[in-house]
């Protein structure tokens, strides 16, 4: 577990402290410009707990590239939809125009980030403990 990171509870029963480290390794992976939905930063860690994932987000991902972890439809992050806006276009994320609030989304299907194979990528979380 990293220093600064208290364990918080996670109803899918991974362990709480290398889930946070999990969910924040992957999320530091994420290359500019590209996205991954909560539901997919849990796939590639063997659950279904996008809730969690967006607990972990909320709390610890301050210090992290929050704004590449989408919503459904390449929503933002609730609340943030401004700043992460800016962040979109200064990486050069693709953007559209929607209809409701926040007025864009980001273009899920072109910026969706694909990692080589899920192995690979815990196989990379692994090792760098």
């Amino acid at each position: 577990m990293t220093p600064g990171r208290p364990a918080i509870p996670d109803p899918s029963g991974p362990s709480a402290p290398s889930f946070v480290d999990d969910v924040l390794d992957i999320v530091d992976s994420i290359p500019p410009g590209q996205v991954l939905s909560y539901g997919d930063v849990a796939a590639l860690l063997g659950t279904r707990a996008a809730r969690a994932v967006g607990t972990v987000m909320a709390r610890y991902g301050h210090a992290h590239p929050w704004w590449r972890v989408v919503r459904s439809g390449g929503l933002p992050p609730t609340g943030h939809e401004a700043r992460a806006r800016e962040h979109y276009e200064a990486e050069g994320t693709p953007l559209r125009a929607i209809s409701r609030e926040p007025g864009y989304a980001v273009e899920y299907a072109v910026a969706r980030w694909q990692p080589l194979h899920p192995d690979a990528q815990q196989e990379r979380i692994t090792h760098s403990r």
